[in-house]
């Protein structure tokens, strides 16, 4: 019973999980046609309950007329079943191709939606990275769980209300034809009416709770299924990455065993999944041959005896089949429910992250004030001061350098300026045209020329602009390649690279700019060169640059050497002797 109760909680906490997860999507004004769209694929599908009928009175007529030898009946009946048949077919065949359509149509919405949160100019993707709060593998939660999740939704939404509209149709069929019962009990006589509609709703039940007392452990299982498939792709999605790094380390037996061990774990959950599955199986597939032969017995001291033809015998066969059909929808999507259930929970638990409210950490600073001024003490995830009373003014045109050991916190204060760190104390004012390039640079796999526009379109820009900042950078052989569409972090060097992320910069031109290592892969002159490009080409935009390479004093406007006391050492074009 405790179970019970348990279970019942459970769904019902699912089901308002999911009506939080649907909201976005069908609760909107544009949502209108998919609400037509569902109320066409439900009344289609829910129509074959019509056609089951039909087909069930017309057995009992055809095994009637051929128990009694009725030709001119038989050949009549035989025209109107392909007439049933062939309207029947039409149906399902568009109920199926409009229930796809539908299914599509929810998942760009909801797709839309998710990716709207998660992509959201707020940086709430990397912050609930930098807080430990991002969920494993949400890639597959968007691109997979959320297909699972309509698809499953859909799917058990019809076939629930399909059999609720046979369970109603069929059981006054079957009510009506097998008539009463009389026995004795205790010198007692009784009169049992509709006797096979209650053996039909005892036999269920009794499968029901057997089913869901053998299947009980499947809805963990199927979560942790999920999860230990994530977990294995993503290993191999990393692995595939960094294939270099692992090539020149001579990694590949570590990294064999450990996607092995990744494996192994995805193997020890299958094996208990298909364990519990076979037990549940062995009851299922006993269950539905029992169900073919059940109400034949149960009914045939009536046929022998002569109060039901051979058709009424059929009728009843198929009527208790169809009533035990639908009341044993529970027996027969248990399976699905469990899966149904998983994957709400695990996109839930995602969504809900992405709609929380992120802080922002800076403010915008006034029209015609400088591109940043700030103020700070700056502390890591833990809370740990990492550098204190930091005060940085850069103003249009300037070049600051940021110098310091490694580790220190240089990239944490850059990531901080640009607005997506928010553990600090203090003030930040800042333009909203920003740009920070950290020390990985990104080059999805996309045409060359989206990469030079990002973030903004390449329709923003015209093919001649792509090919003049390509030769400002020294990239001029790249002129005919802007259509090209290949993994670019593989075709150029790491210093094309950066070349190519100073092209971006000429093109979008921000008012403040703050570059991690962006110039490492150069040599001296050429990471001299492209800062006074720079400064040259944008001279309403501040520079902020972390780097190593001293000889950039010489170029600095402005320079700050962190050292080991956490305080901020400000020179001018001077060498950092804190290093």
């Amino acid at each position: 019973m405790k179970q019970f109760i348990d279970e019942s909680n459970l769904l019902m906490k699912t089901l308002r999980q999911f009506y939080y997860l649907a909201r976005p999507f069908w609760g909107i004004r544009s949502a209108l046609f998919a609400w037509l769209l569902l109320l066409v694929v439900l009344a289609m599908s829910l129509s074959s309950v019509w056609f089951n009928v039909q087909l069930n009175q017309w057995n009992g007529e055809f095994y009637n007329a051929l128990q009694q030898l009725n030709s001119q009946a038989l050949y009549r009946l035989l025209q109107h079943f392909i007439l049933l048949v062939s309207a029947l077919i039409l149906v399902v065949v568009f109920a199926d191709y409009l229930k796809q359509r539908l299914i599509m149509r929810w998942r760009i919405g909801m797709t839309e939606h998710i990716l709207a949160r998660w992509l959201s100019h707020k940086g709430q993707h990397y912050a609930l990275k930098i807080n430990a709060l991002v969920p494993d593998n949400p890639d597959q939660r968007i691109a997979e769980d959320v297909r699972l999740l309509i698809e499953s939704s859909l799917r058990l939404l019809i076939t629930f209300l399909h059999s609720l509209l046979t369970l109603i149709s069929f059981a006054t069929i079957l009510w009506q034809l097998s008539g009463s019962i009389s026995f004795s009990l205790a010198q007692h006589s009784f009169t049992l009416p509709g006797y096979m509609f209650w053996v039909c709703i005892i036999y269920t039940l009794i499968g029901i709770g057997l089913t869901h007392w053998i299947g009980y452990p499947l809805r963990q299982l199927n979560m942790d299924r999920q999860r230990r498939e994530a977990d294995y792709r993503s290993g191999l999605i990393a692995r595939r990455e960094a294939s270099d790094a692992i090539a020149g380390q001579r990694g590949e037996y570590h990294e064999r065993g450990a996607l092995l061990q990744r494996f192994r774990a995805v193997a020890d959950n299958w094996y208990q999944l298909i364990r519990y599955e076979k037990n549940l199986s062995f009851f299922t597939v006993g269950y539905q041959q029992l169900s073919a032969l059940a109400p034949i017995f149960f009914a045939l001291p009536k046929f022998l005896a002569g109060e039901l033809l051979l058709g009424g015998l059929m009728q009843i066969r198929q009527s208790f089949a169809q009533v035990a059909g639908a009341l044993g929808w529970f027996i027969f999507s248990y399976r699905e429910i469990a899966a149904w259930q998983a994957t709400v929970t695990r996109l839930y638990n995602f969504v809900v992250l992405l709609d929380a409210e992120p802080i922002s950490p800076v403010e915008s600073a006034p029209e015609g004030s400088v591109p940043l001024r700030a103020t700070l003490d700056l502390h890591n995830a833990q809370g740990e001061v990492l550098l204190s009373d930091i005060e940085i003014t850069a103003t249009a045109g300037s070049l600051t350098l940021i110098q310091g050991r490694s580790g220190i916190g240089k990239s944490t204060l850059l990531r901080t300026l640009s607005g997506h760190w928010p553990h600090y104390q203090g003030r930040i004012q800042r333009s909203d045209s920003v740009s920070w390039l950290p020390q990985r640079l990104y080059l999805p796999h996309e045409r060359l020329d989206d990469l030079l526009a990002y973030p903004a379109q390449r329709s923003d820009f015209s093919e001649a602009q792509f090919q003049q900042v390509l030769a400002q950078v020294g990239l001029p052989q790249l002129n005919y390649q802007l259509a090209l569409s290949i993994d670019w972090q593989q075709r150029l060097s790491g210093g094309e690279q950066q070349r190519l992320m100073f092209a971006r910069l000429l093109l979008n031109k921000p008012r403040l700019i703050l570059l991690d290592e962006t110039t490492s892969a150069l040599d001296a002159v050429s990471a001299a060169q492209l800062l006074r490009l720079l400064r040259q080409q944008l001279p309403d935009s501040a520079v902020l640059l972390v780097s190593h390479q001293t000889f950039l004093a010489e170029i600095a406007d402005q320079q700050y050497c962190l050292d080991d006391s956490f305080e901020v050492i400000q020179g001018v074009a001077t060498p950092c002797l804190t290093l």
